[in-house]
């Protein structure tokens, strides 16, 4: 009799061992690997790895996600029976976002930088500044101006995986938003997104910082923005566009490199003077000797420092002002300032103020 109940229990336990469901398979996917790649983190990181194997999830990496290079947010796809798994993944995959999936016993884990362990990375707090536009160089203009203006360290500018992103994203963690509104704020648009997890600041440029009009809408009473290639001076008053002036910009193209290069600089600047020049002279180099009203009636003195032009140089005497030559105006023919007719520097004269900004863009 003892022998037949040891053999029902042994027979039992077996029976038990063979029903007990099998912890599903965790697979990671990697869906940053151009972050990845430039911090320099394994994937997974070992940190991972040993948090997953002190909750019963096997787990192994499964191919890379290819159409991702720099994906934010984590994606977890998981089959319906399974999802009581999840509460065990909240800690390590924090604002994971839950999909179903098809096959049960699979957990894919597609790991945005926001589902990253940093126990490999450097302390050090950095922004990554990706190009979701089609103009080539942008990363790279805004990653120096916001090294030379707030001191922050890019990571090197990458292009998007999209390049259809039509609103600018700075994504950041709780403790970095102070930071991050300061600097869309200089950016004069887009929006800050808070991301838990996330060690550095990652700037997603859309095509907004392509329209001078909602650039715009970030500044308050008036500001000026300045298109080279259509000759015109855009007058915006709290984000609405109020007045375009036809202008005159340097004899040459693209933006400034040199002192007497007859180029227009390009960057965000402000009005640090307003300066009557009635009476002023300048010569041209023409033969014609020094021409009386040749700044007209007012000199709008603009700064232009390293760290406000694109180009990371400092200039001098760069203005917006009136002329001697009217028939110049929508054409190429200063040496570097931006010229208006007469009467309308009048107006724009009672319009602005030291302080007011002025991009000038290409």
């Amino acid at each position: 009799m003892r022998q037949k109940v040891l053999w029902f229990l042994s027979i039992s336990m077996l029976l038990l061992l063979a029903c007990k469901p099998k912890p599903p398979t965790l697979i990671l996917h990697n869906s940053c690997s151009g972050y990845t790649e430039l911090r320099k983190i394994s994937f997974p990181t070992k940190r991972t790895k040993i948090l997953l194997d002190s909750l019963g999830l096997p787990d192994s990496v499964g191919e890379p996600d290819m159409s991702a290079a720099y994906q934010i947010d984590t994606r977890i796809c998981v089959h319906p029976r399974d999802r009581r798994r999840l509460n065990a993944l909240d800690p390590i995959f924090p604002q994971a976002e839950i999909v179903n999936g098809e096959t049960k016993g699979e957990i894919h884990v597609w790991t945005g930088i926001n589902g990253l362990s940093f126990d490999s990375m450097p302390f050090s707090r950095r922004i990554l500044v990706l190009n979701g536009t089609s103009k080539a160089g942008l990363a790279r203009d805004v990653s120096y101006r916001f090294n030379k203006r707030f001191g922050l360290f890019p990571l090197q500018p990458q292009d998007a995986d999209s390049h259809t992103v039509k609103q600018t994203i700075l994504f950041c963690s709780p403790g970095d938003v102070p930071l991050a509104e300061k600097l869309i704020g200089y950016l004069r648009t887009g929006r800050v997104e808070v991301r838990t997890n996330l060690v550095d600041m990652v700037l997603v440029l859309g095509a907004d910082m392509l329209n001078p009009t909602t650039k715009a809408k970030h500044s308050r009473g008036i500001s000026i923005v300045v298109k080279k290639l259509l000759f015109e001076l855009l007058i915006f008053k709290d984000g609405t566009l109020i007045k375009t002036y036809p202008v005159a910009i340097g004899k040459r193209r693209g933006d400034k490199q040199r002192v007497g290069d007859n180029r227009t600089p390009e960057g965000d600047f402000t009005i640090t003077s307003i300066e009557d020049s009635h009476t002023w002279e300048h010569d041209f180099g023409d033969g014609k000797g020094p021409i009386s009203g040749a700044y007209g009636p007012w000199f709008l003195r603009l700064s232009t420092l390293a760290s406000q032009t694109k180009s990371g140089k400092q200039w001098v005497g760069i203005a917006i002002h009136g002329t001697h030559d009217e028939a110049s105006i929508g054409t190429r023919a200063t040496e570097g300032c931006i010229r208006m007719r007469n009467e309308d520097v009048e107006e724009l004269k009672k319009m602005v103020k030291v302080g007011t900004p002025v991009r000038i863009e290409e």
